[in-house]
C-alpha cells in the first residue's frame, strides 16, 4: 500500500444525527432485550461490548470512538448512519445485515463477518480487515481505502459500485466475484494470484 491520494466518492455517506443524543457506557447494554434491540441517537466513547447475541438489532445515528467491541452476533441486523473511528471489532458476526451510511476509518477488524449483507454507501478508510468475511454480499456504493484486504472472502459477491484504492488484496478468496469493481493498479499485482488460482492458471518462477 503507498500514500497516494485518491479522489472522493461521487456519493456521499449520511452522517448520523447525534444532536442531543446520550452517551452510552459500559453498562448501558444491561437490561436490553437481545431479541429486540434498539439503539439511536447516542454516541459511545472508549467502552468495551462483549459476549451480546442481538439478532435483528435496529442500530441508527450512532457515532463510535475507541471502542473495543467483542463476540457481538448481530445477524439480520440494521444498521443505519453509523460513524466509527479508532476502534476494534473482534469474533463479531452482521451476517445477513442492512448495513447502510457507514462510515470506518482507522478501525481495526479480527474474524468479522459481513456474509450475505447488504452494504450501501459505506466507508472504510485505513482499516485492517485482513480475513472478514464478505461471502454472498452485495456492495451498492462501497469504497475501501487504505484498507489490508488480505485473505478476505469475496465468494458470491454481487457488486454494483465498488471502490478499492491503495488496498492489500494478497491472498482474497473469490477475486472473480469482483467484476465490476474499481481497482487501484498498483493494487491488481496480488489480486492477479487469486485471479490465476481461481481460473486454474499455474504461476511458477522462472
Amino acid at each position: 500500500m503507498t500514500n497516494a491520494q485518491t479522489a472522493e466518492p461521487e456519493w456521499q455517506v449520511q452522517a448520523p444525527d447525534v444532536a442531543g443524543a446520550r452517551q452510552l457506557d459500559d453498562e448501558f447494554c444491561v437490561g436490553l432485550d437481545d431479541d429486540a434491540v434498539e439503539i439511536d441517537h447516542a454516541v459511545a466513547q472508549g467502552i468495551r461490548v462483549v459476549a451480546r447475541t442481538w439478532e435483528r438489532a435496529d442500530v441508527s445515528d450512532v457515532r463510535i470512538e475507541s471502542c473495543d467491541l467483542a463476540g457481538i452476533g448481530a445477524s439480520s441486523a440494521t444498521l443505519r448512519r453509523i460513524e466509527m473511528t479508532g476502534s476494534r471489532l473482534r469474533d463479531c458476526t452482521f451476517a445477513g445485515s442492512m448495513v447502510q451510511d457507514v462510515a470506518a476509518t482507522d478501525c481495526t477488524a479480527e474474524q468479522l463477518s459481513l456474509r450475505f449483507s447488504t452494504l450501501q454507501r459505506v466507508v472504510f478508510r485505513n482499516c485492517p480487515l485482513s480475513g472478514t468475511d464478505f461471502y454472498g454480499a452485495t456492495f451498492d456504493k462501497v469504497w475501501f481505502e487504505g484498507c489490508d484486504l488480505s485473505g478476505a472472502k469475496f465468494d458470491n459477491a454481487t457488486v454494483r459500485v465498488l471502490r478499492i484504492a491503495n488496498c492489500n488484496l494478497l491472498g482474497v478468496t473469490g477475486a472473480l466475484f469482483l467484476k465490476g469493481a474499481v481497482i487501484d493498479l498498483d493494487d491488481l499485482p496480488p489480486l492477479a494470484q487469486s485471479l490465476a488460482r481461481e481460473v486454474g492458471i499455474t504461476l511458477v518462477n522462472p
